[in-house]
Parts: C-alpha cells; sequence; structure tokens
C-alpha cells in the first residue's frame, strides 16, 4: 500500500481493494446512472472535472467510472497537516495544493508536486480535479478556480504538447445530497483538448487560463442542472422535478435519470427565455409555483404525492398488513444494525454543513460494517458453537437491513397517506386549491417547454 507521494501513481493492490468495498457501498447509498462514457477516446490521458456539490461524495462518484482506473485528486493542502491523515490521503491517492493562505513559504512546494502529476499523467492515472475548489448544495456552477488550467497548461507546455491532455466536463446530479438511495446522475461531457491554449499560453499566460476556464465552464453548464436565476431558485428547482416526472408519463419515455434530467434541464432555459420574452406570463408560473410550494410545506405534502388523491387511501390496505408481517424482521434488522444505523446519523449532525453529512454517513458506515459484520457473525457462532447457524445469521444480515429499508419506507407512505386523507376530509377546500394549482400550472409548463 503505497503511503508515499513519490510512489502515488504506481498501481495498488490495497487501493483497488477498498475501491471495490466502497463501489459497491456507494452504489448502495446512491442510485446511480452513467451516460456519456462513449465519448472518452482510448489512449488518451484526461483530466476529468466535475461540478462540486456534496463534499467528499463528488469525488467518490468519479470512481464509479471505471473499476481498474486508479486517478489521483487534487485537494487543499491544509487537510495533509497531520502525518497519519498525510499518509491516509496519499494511500486514497490524494495529494495536496498549497494555496497563498497556507502561507507563501509553501508555495514553492506546489514545484514538487507539479512534477508528480507529471508522472502521474505520463503513467495513464488521470487525474481528477474539483475546479470550483469549494462545495456548495446548489444546483448552480459557480465561478471556477484556474488551478486546472495552470496544471493542465503547465504539464502540456513541459511535454511540449505530446501528452495530448484531454479535459472532461462532468455533471453530477442529485435527486437529494444526504438521503439514503437518493438517486445520483453521472453526465460525461465532451472532452476538449488542453493544447489548442498551448500558443496562447506561451503569449500570455493570464489570457489562457481564462479562455480555457471560460471554455470549460460553458461546457460543465450542458452536463448539469444549472438555475442561474438566484431569486426564483427554488421555484425552479421545484418546477422542473414535478414536471419532468409528469412528462415523462404522459410521453411514455423510458423513466431513466438521464431522460428526467434532460426535462428538467429544457424547462429551465425555457423558463429563462419567457422571464425576458414575457414578464406577466412568467410571473403568474412562478406566483402559482410559490403559492403551491407554500400550501405543501404548511400540510407537509410530498411532491410525489401531487395530485392529492384520497383514494391513494386503498393503497393502505396492503401496506398496512405488510408493515405488520414485516415487524418483526425489520426489528431484527434494526437491532443488528444499531450502531451502523445510529452512530452515522450521529456523527453527521455534528457537522452544520449539511453537504458533508451523506459523506460522514457514507465513510461511517463503510467501516462500522467492515468491523461489526464479521464480529457479529464470529459472536453468534461463538455462543451456539454452530457454524450452520453463523453462516444463517450472516446471510440474514443483508436481508434484514432490505427489509428494514422497505419496512421504513412503506412507514413513511403510510404516514404521507394519512396526511393527504385528513386534509381531503378536514380541510377540502385547501385540497382542492392544491389541485388546482397543480393542474393549472402543467399545461402552462407543458407550453412553455415545447415551444
Amino acid at each position: 500500500m503505497p503511503t508515499s507521494r513519490e510512489r502515488i501513481e504506481k498501481w495498488s493492490f490495497g487501493y483497488w481493494l477498498l475501491r471495490f468495498y466502497q463501489n459497491m457501498m456507494f452504489r448502495l447509498y446512491f442510485k446511480t446512472e452513467i451516460v456519456g462514457l462513449e465519448k472518452l477516446p482510448k489512449n488518451t490521458t484526461f483530466i476529468f472535472a466535475p461540478n462540486h456539490q456534496n463534499a467528499l461524495i463528488d469525488a467518490l462518484a468519479m470512481l464509479t467510472l471505471n473499476h481498474s482506473w486508479q486517478p489521483v485528486f487534487l485537494a487543499r493542502a491544509d487537510i495533509f497537516n497531520k502525518p497519519l491523515i498525510s499518509k491516509i490521503l496519499t494511500f486514497l491517492k490524494i495529494m495536496p495544493v498549497y494555496r497563498i493562505r497556507d502561507g507563501y513559504e509553501n508555495l514553492s512546494l506546489n514545484d514538487r508536486i507539479f512534477q508528480k502529476t507529471m508522472d502521474i499523467i505520463r503513467n495513464g492515472n488521470g487525474l481528477v480535479i474539483l475546479p470550483e475548489g469549494n462545495h456548495d448544495g446548489f444546483k448552480r456552477l459557480r465561478q471556477l478556480k484556474k488551478g486546472i488550467a495552470r496544471i493542465a497548461l503547465q504539464i502540456e507546455d513541459a511535454s511540449d504538447g505530446t501528452l495530448n491532455i484531454h479535459i472532461v466536463p462532468v455533471g453530477l446530479d442529485y435527486s437529494n445530497y444526504v438521503r439514503y438511495r437518493s438517486k445520483l446522475l453521472i453526465r460525461i461531457g465532451e472532452p476538449f483538448p488542453v493544447k489548442k491554449y498551448l500558443e496562447l499560453y506561451r503569449q500570455n499566460k493570464a489570457l489562457a487560463y481564462n479562455s480555457l476556464v471560460g471554455e470549460l465552464a460553458e461546457r460543465m453548464k450542458k452536463e448539469m442542472i444549472h438555475v442561474e436565476d438566484e431569486h426564483n431558485y427554488e421555484s425552479f428547482t421545484f418546477l422542473s422535478e414535478f414536471f419532468a416526472n409528469y412528462y415523462v408519463k404522459l410521453k411514455g419515455l423510458p423513466k431513466t435519470q438521464n431522460n428526467n434530467f434532460e426535462i428538467r434541464k429544457r424547462l429551465i432555459a425555457k423558463l429563462d427565455e419567457l422571464k425576458q420574452n414575457n414578464t406577466n406570463r412568467f410571473n403568474s408560473i412562478i406566483s402559482k409555483s410559490n403559492e403551491l410550494l407554500e400550501l405543501m410545506r404548511q400540510y407537509k405534502l410530498k411532491q410525489r404525492a401531487l395530485p392529492l388523491r384520497v383514494s391513494k387511501a386503498f393503497n393502505l390496505v396492503w401496506m398496512i398488513p405488510f408493515i405488520i408481517i414485516a415487524s418483526p424482521i425489520a426489528l431484527f434488522g434494526f437491532l443488528n444494525h444499531l450502531l451502523p444505523i445510529l452512530l452515522p446519523f450521529w456523527l453527521s449532525k455534528k457537522f452544520k454543513d449539511v453537504q458533508f453529512h451523506s459523506s460522514v454517513k457514507h465513510a461511517a458506515s463503510l467501516l462500522l460494517v467492515l468491523i461489526l459484520y464479521p464480529l457479529q457473525v464470529v459472536v453468534v457462532g461463538l455462543a451456539f458453537k454452530s457454524l450452520v447457524i453463523s453462516l444463517i445469521y450472516f446471510l440474514s444480515l443483508p436481508v434484514s437491513a432490505f427489509i428494514l429499508f422497505h419496512w421504513r419506507r412503506v412507514l413513511y407512505k403510510i404516514m404521507g397517506i394519512s396526511r393527504v386523507v385528513r386534509l381531503g376530509y378536514s380541510k377540502r377546500n385547501e385540497f382542492e386549491k392544491v389541485n388546482k394549482l397543480y393542474s393549472e400550472l402543467l399545461p402552462e409548463l407543458a407550453a412553455v417547454y415545447e415551444v
């Protein structure tokens, strides 16, 4: 296991093993869909540039692209301050980049990092750089840092253009940043060569950096949901999400994350156009959206409940028996996963930044499952003095966890249906108002979308 930075580009079996386990657990956490891998030409050196909205999870998402790939990540230098942490990060193939805030005396250390990135590129590992610099939980691309341009152009210039480095814009789109079994779409954009800016770099470095970063920003925006309108951000995301679900059903489209993404992206672009061309119509749509959002918050309604129907109560005929029958297994699953469930949740609450919550939960679960599963199996085997019972117990752990997840999911659906039914009988006017706003918005959005 190479924990020396001098060997960071070397293939590591320990890293491969950890990555295999991480990817398996990652896909359990996020329902991951990847599109655009066919755009990556063979025998080409890549620097991947994903948007940054969800802390460490964004970097881990990049590891799902190729099971044999061992890329190197660049991160801010201050997290490498402690020797043990530095060795762990190096094993995880993460290298520091020093900034002015890390002290002028440390900036010269970037020369060694630069030399090492040359080795990494030549070795074909590929680099992953998150060009926004830090994360932010909004569906919007923020201004890119120039570091990615400096690194790419310096390396290409040092090789006199022979490395043929391509920068790959990547869009990461989460249905929810924290919730377990949320959806994640990874969109690979069209790679573009760094050497197209090489001549300009040799004449005017600052202009070359700005030009490269400008092109990268435009390409990244194509692969992600980018809501430019900050004032109407919530309305744009809300409208695009429920309209996409409706439109997929209306047109009988495959229920892929990418189809959903394309519809959301187009509607947001059309709403931007409408704002410029027909202010009154735009304001009318936003007003109805805000009114609908307020009602849904007031009565704790989920988007998936739209349109509201009291008849959905018939689903309780199978849901309630399921809850009753599955409760013993769900309880067994909960008791046997008590620490992997509660400890990650407790640790995540220590971070005020919500975008760290999924990272903490995922990392803690990775470690706890790896330790507790074998330990619990051994304890059960010793207690019953039976290899067969310990094997049955081991197999019961993932099965009971699966049933616990769906038990909880059905329970929340029962609670949601109950809220809808109560609203339908106790506040019929409000119930009908929600449906009226929803039914008015759909054709208006369809008209805007199909222009």
